[in-house]
């Protein structure tokens, strides 16, 4: 009998271990199936658009959009239409596991169509546009050299310049529309220009009216956003399961993107792996290339390897600066599904501190030199008329009333240098 007793518990064993065997396997299927699924479904995902990748996915649209559908697998819709996406954490026994992509545009210039950041998406993950893309634009063109302003007025800083003749958008105006907000080319900056000195293809009376402090990124749909992840480890004991949260790559030789997440400013021109849990933190893993992070007036790098945390409040936002980069932990990492990413690579591996100290320090003394460097102000290109002498700063009626007289004479006008001489 006490062989007997000892033959039952052994095949009570075998027969537990079998079925631990046997859940894992299924976990392990599931997740491989529902990954293919994505790259199947969602192949011909175009720039601006969110394919339902996998089961269970609950969209929200946004206001005023035009009805779509988003219910199975393979269903597109333009983000531009989407409030929010939720998906559902992984649950084997109902074979259930949230799986979204979306391409989007964010500030790549419309010349490159078939380039798209990605994101994917996985498990217990909600994301909502930040952005309202009904705003509108108009295409303006200088008819001189002119500055480019922190602020609409003379008095703001030179944050660049426009050529003569070169083309950019305006996505707002001041109070008094004698001030246009615009793209800085070549950049995802926006700073104001006198509107006199600016043709316009529309009508500029119908942009918005734009906080004169705010000079900030126009983003396109999606660029900004913000998202929250469930608890980490909650795949209900499925280790195949990456655990939730967000993998975003840009495309190859278009340098770096900018995106902002919960508030936070992301400039990335890599892979980056995303996580972000309420009264908790945002957290930045690059897994490849280099990644810079801004909140509340701190920049920092942070390079392939190495992971940041920004505290996050209740509601999803930052209320603070980024903390020190340090090495991410890789293990953490193993499982994530870069394979659905349209470009492979390979996750680094975690940076060395000391090479992490360096590359932030190298990093500050680069911005210090970059903000002596800014040029001094020259008021006379703001206001420049078109057929302005390119020396515009001697004894023009621009540098005000005093020189008004003197000026006279040489401005064109009897009566100009009669003025001057009486002056």
């Amino acid at each position: 009998m006490h062989w007997l007793r000892k033959t039952a518990l052994l095949l009570a064993v075998l027969l537990c271990f079998s079925t631990i065997l046997a859940q894992a396997t299924t976990c392990s299927d599931m997740v491989t199936q529902a990954l293919a699924a994505v790259q199947n479904v969602c192949a011909g995902t175009g720039r601006n658009q969110a394919c339902y990748g996998n089961i269970s996915i609950q969209v929200t649209p946004r206001e005023n959009a035009a009805s779509f559908s988003f219910e199975r697998q393979g269903d597109l819709v333009d983000v531009a239409a989407v409030q929010s996406l939720r998906l559902r954490a992984l649950d084997v026994t109902q074979n259930i596991w949230g799986v979204a992509l979306m391409k989007l545009q964010a500030d790549l210039p419309d010349s490159l169509p078939g380039q798209n950041v990605t994101f994917l998406l996985f498990g217990d993950v909600e994301i909502e546009n930040a952005v309202n893309s009904s705003a509108p634009t108009v295409e303006v063109t200088p008819t001189a050299n002119i500055n480019i302003r922190t602020l609409p007025s003379t008095a703001g800083a030179i944050a660049g310049s426009l050529a003569s003749g070169e083309t950019t958008m305006a996505n707002g105006r001041n109070a008094a529309s004698d001030w246009l907000r615009i793209r800085i080319p070549e950049t995802d900056a926006f700073g104001w220009v006198n509107a006199s000195l600016v043709s316009a293809t529309g009508d500029v009376a119908a942009l918005n009216v734009v906080d004169s402090l705010d000079s900030e990124t126009a983003y396109t749909p999606m660029q900004a956003f913000y998202f929250r992840t469930g608890v980490a480890g909650d795949n209900l004991g499925c280790t195949q399961a990456p655990p939730n949260g967000l993998l975003i790559q840009t495309p190859e030789g278009v340098g770096h993107i900018n995106l902002r997440a919960n508030d936070v400013d992301i400039s990335l021109g890599s892979t980056a792996y995303l996580q972000a849990a309420p009264r908790g933190e945002l957290s930045v893993n690059v897994l490849q290339g280099q990644g810079e992070v801004r909140a509340f007036g701190r920049t920092v790098v942070v390079p392939a390897g190495s992971r940041v945390a920004i505290p996050l409040n209740e509601d999803m936002e930052a209320v603070g600066a980024p903390e020190d980069p340090e090495p991410y932990d890789l293990s953490l990492l193993d499982e994530l599904p870069i394979e659905v990413l349209p470009e492979e690579f390979e996750i680094a591996d975690p940076i060395d501190e000391e090479e992490l100290l360096v590359l932030q320090a190298e990093f500050e003394d680069e911005q210090d030199v970059l903000a002596d460097s800014l040029p001094e102000d020259d008021v006379d290109l703001d206001t420049a008329p078109e057929d302005e002498p390119e020396d515009l700063g001697g004894d023009g009626s621009v540098d005000g009333a005093g020189v008004a007289g003197d000026a006279g004479g040489d401005a064109g006008g009897d009566t100009g240098g009669d003025d001057g001489g009486e002056g």
